[in-house]
Parts: C-alpha cells; sequence; structure tokens
C-alpha cells in the first residue's frame, strides 16, 4: 500500500513543475505559486472540468465523450499558463490540430471555441477562490487568461476552418467525379448505372425527374474556372445555389440546373419545367458566336445518350449557322441524316449541280436559283432578293433549262432544291447576295427548299 501511494506521488510530482524549475528558463509570473497548487490538487483540477464540461452541454448532462473532451481543454490551458501568459507556437499547433480533427470527424466549431473559453472563466474562479492574490499576481492572470483565450480561439477556428476547406474540396471533386462519371456512362453498363444509382441515391439526386439537356459551343475550350462557365451558372441559379459541376442542385423542392465544362464544351441540365427563353438568354454569358443543342432525357442515368445526342447535332447546328440560339437536336434530324455520309453526298451535289457550276458565271446560277425556289417560284421577288433586274432572273432562268435539258418541272425543283441545300450543308455554296444579306438568304434556302418539295407553281 505504501508503495502503491509513492508510485501515485511519484506521477503527480511529474505531472507538475515547480517554479524553481521553470524560473531556470523565464521569469516566473506572479501567478504561478497559485497555479502549481490548482495542479496539485487533483479534485480541484477535477471539478474544474467537470464545470466546463457542464458549461459547454448547456444544462444537460454532459456524456463520457464531453468530460473527456473539456478535461483536454484544461489541461491545455492549465499548462500554457505555466510556460507565461502567451501559449507557445507548439501548444497552438497542438490546437489546431485537435480543432482539425474536430471538423474532419464532422463535429461543429462551436463546442471546440466554448470548451476553450469556458475554462479560461472557470479557472479564473477557481484559482482567486481558493487564494487571495495580490493585484499584481491579479493583472497578470487575467491577462494570461486573456491572451491565452485570444490565441486560443484563433488556432481552433483556424484550424477547423481549413479542414473544413480541405472536406469541401474533397467533397467537390467527388460530386464533380459522379457528374463525369454520369455523362459518360455508356450504353449497355447495366453494372455501372447500379452503382450510379446507388451513389446519386445516397446524395438524394433524383433519378427518375425529367431533363432537358444543352450542349453549347463557345468557339474554344471550355473549363469549370471558366468566368463564362461560372456566369451561366449564376444566370440559371435565379436566387438558388448552382455550384458548378455539383449534381446534387437537381434534387430538393426547387431543383435547380447543373452547370459544367465538359470536353471543352458547356453541359446543362436543367429540369424539364424550365423555359427555352431561360437557358438562352444565360447561354448569352458565352459571348459571341455560341451555338447550342438540346435533348430531352427521362431521368439523370439518360443524360449521357443525350449529351451524345446533342453533341452530334452541334457540328450540324454550326454548319446550319445556327448561331446564339438553342437548337433541338431532333430538329436537325434531316441535316443530320444528309451528312451521314458527306462524300456520297457531295457526290450527289456535283451530280445535281455540276452542269449549273461548271458553267461560266455558275455561282450565279446556282444562287439565282436557291432565291427564285426560296421566293416560291416568283421571278419579281427573287430579283429583289438578288438586287438585279427581273429580266435578268428570266433569262437566268432559261439558261438553267437549257443546261439541265429539260423545264424545271416539281420534280426537278425537289431535286435542285435538295442539291441546293446539301451544297450549303457541305459548306460549298455562298450565300444570296443582295437585300436580304447574307444570313436572310441562308434562313430563306432552307425554307424554300422545303417548300419547292411539293407541287410545283408557275411564274
Amino acid at each position: 500500500m505504501a508503495e502503491d501511494e509513492q508510485d501515485k506521488g511519484a506521477l503527480r510530482q511529474e505531472a507538475v513543475r515547480y517554479p524553481a524549475e521553470t524560473m531556470q528558463e523565464r521569469a516566473a509570473p506572479p501567478y504561478l505559486l497559485a497555479l502549481v497548487a490548482l495542479v496539485a490538487d487533483r479534485d480541484a483540477t477535477d471539478d474544474l472540468v467537470a464545470e466546463v464540461a457542464r458549461d459547454v452541454s448547456r444544462g444537460d448532462g454532459p456524456d463520457p465523450a464531453e468530460e473527456s473532451a473539456s478535461r483536454a481543454a484544461v489541461e491545455w490551458l492549465l499548462a500554457s499558463l505555466r510556460g507565461g501568459p502567451v501559449p507557445d507556437a507548439a501548444a497552438l499547433v497542438a490546437l489546431r490540430d485537435g480543432a482539425a480533427a474536430e471538423a474532419r470527424a464532422g463535429r461543429p466549431l462551436q463546442p471546440v471555441l466554448d470548451r476553450a473559453l469556458s475554462a479560461g472563466w472557470v479557472t479564473w474562479d477557481r484559482i482567486t477562490a481558493r487564494q487571495a492574490l495580490g493585484p499584481e499576481a491579479l493583472r497578470a492572470l487575467g491577462d494570461a487568461l486573456l491572451r491565452t483565450g485570444d490565441a486560443a480561439a484563433a488556432a481552433i477556428a483556424d484550424g477547423h476552418a481549413a479542414a473544413e476547406r480541405e472536406i469541401a474540396t474533397r467533397s467537390a471533386s467527388a460530386l464533380r467525379e459522379l457528374l463525369d462519371a454520369i455523362l459518360d456512362l455508356p450504353d449497355g453498363d447495366e453494372v455501372g448505372r447500379a452503382r450510379l444509382a446507388r451513389r446519386a441515391g445516397e446524395l438524394a439526386i433524383p433519378l427518375d425527374r425529367p431533363l432537358t439537356v444543352v450542349v453549347a459551343d463557345a468557339g474554344r475550350d471550355l473549363q469549370d474556372g471558366d468566368p463564362a462557365v461560372a456566369a451561366v451558372a449564376r444566370g440559371l441559379a435565379t436566387g438558388l445555389t448552382s455550384p458548378v459541376g455539383d449534381p446534387r442542385s437537381l434534387g430538393g423542392p426547387l431543383p435547380g440546373p447543373v452547370v459544367a465544362a465538359s470536353a471543352g464544351r458547356l453541359v446543362v441540365l436543367a429540369p424539364s419545367s424550365r423555359r427555352a427563353a431561360d437557358l438562352a438568354g444565360s447561354l448569352a454569358a458565352l459571348g459571341d458566336g455560341w451555338i447550342a443543342t438540346t435533348t430531352p432525357a427521362s431521368g439523370l442515368l439518360g443524360t449521357a445518350a443525350a449529351v451524345r445526342e446533342a453533341t452530334a447535332a452541334l457540328a450540324v447546328a454550326r454548319r446550319a449557322g445556327r448561331v446564339a440560339t438553342l437548337v433541338p437536336s431532333a430538329s436537325l434530324a434531316l441535316e443530320r441524316a444528309l451528312l451521314a455520309e458527306p462524300d456520297l453526298l457531295r457526290a450527289a451535289v456535283e451530280q445535281e449541280l455540276g452542269l449549273l457550276l461548271e458553267a461560266p458565271r455558275g455561282a450565279g446560277l446556282a444562287d439565282t436559283m436557291e432565291a427564285y425556289l426560296a421566293e416560291r417560284e416568283n421571278v419579281r421577288a427573287a430579283a429583289r432578293r438578288l438586287g438585279i433586274a427581273p429580266r435578268t432572273v428570266a433569262y437566268r432562268l432559261e439558261r438553267i433549262e437549257r443546261l439541265l435539258g429539260g423545264r424545271l418541272d416539281a420534280a426537278r425543283r425537289a431535286r435542285l432544291a435538295t442539291a441546293l441545300f446539301a451544297r450549303r450543308l457541305l459548306g460549298d455554296g455562298g450565300p444570296a447576295s443582295g437585300p436580304g444579306g447574307p444570313a436572310s438568304g441562308r434562313a430563306s434556302g432552307r425554307s424554300g427548299a422545303a417548300r419547292a418539295a411539293g407541287a410545283g407553281r408557275s411564274r
């Protein structure tokens, strides 16, 4: 029994640093004797720890985990005060690391701060109640507690915030990886679908909510950090939080869009209830010359196929000159079908228009034919479009008939309209000149090609 008591005494002696030892390193603070007496009294320190734990628990009975955390806060404070009025660097690093560990464990900042600050107030009460300190010792203790509390609060807040930033970065990276996996999901990959469905469910991201998939080309490679991508996200958020690349935006009672850069293009996954005008208005942040196509998706796991469909239509939309407008990919099915075999299409154009294009001033003949078809076979309207006299249009039409060896009946007009349309898709033909300008010539030429496929009309 006596040996046990001696062992306990030895352990306690190791835990306490006496004034003489401290004074060998630096001047002892005036309150040191009172502090050493408190540390040596295990019952008193236990009471101090219990009071801090009750303060932090805010009236509830503290659990063992809180008591352990409060003891660590009290022991850190007493050890720091023994060294002087300001904690040293190692002590502050220990606090930062502890606060970071709390953040990584998902625990909030406030209880960690409360422990450190409550330990200071309770220590002041315990020391001043146990001994009558002189004015100098009281001032030194108060100053040390205030300075130590400020330094501790700053270190705790810094460590916790740094860990939360680290967690947020990892979380954002994981969310972006999930979005990439969704956008790249191959057709028929049932194992991949099941894995992504499970991950989306864990994040409360709905799988069956209908979406509109938008793929936009800004004429340059886009990355998530591009200001234009962030501007589009802000424009679509309309007051909701819409982080770039975060698929969780699709969940909740007020689902928002997901905006991300993928393969150098902008991809938007928007609830199908979102108006096309809102989407197009936000895409204006990409600058002049943007082109975008849309494809519906029945749910989140159908977005990969929708992205591929919209991307395939994007090149056709650019060929067709559909700039700064949101083009449904389904509306470009005819153009995509024609361009599926570009070499064959070019050969067909040569077959139908070769005689016109190879003739002297053949480009003028092709433009005249296109304007004539666009204006519903009206010679005067075609002349106005081209900025020439009606007699010139009539002469050119007669010349076309001679070159082709027959009248411009309905069947021939339909073939010519298709060939002219294909020539424009291939980029081999320029727009008609004169009033109306190039852009109107392109648009009217396309509509004229479609109209020419119907019944013929007389001049």
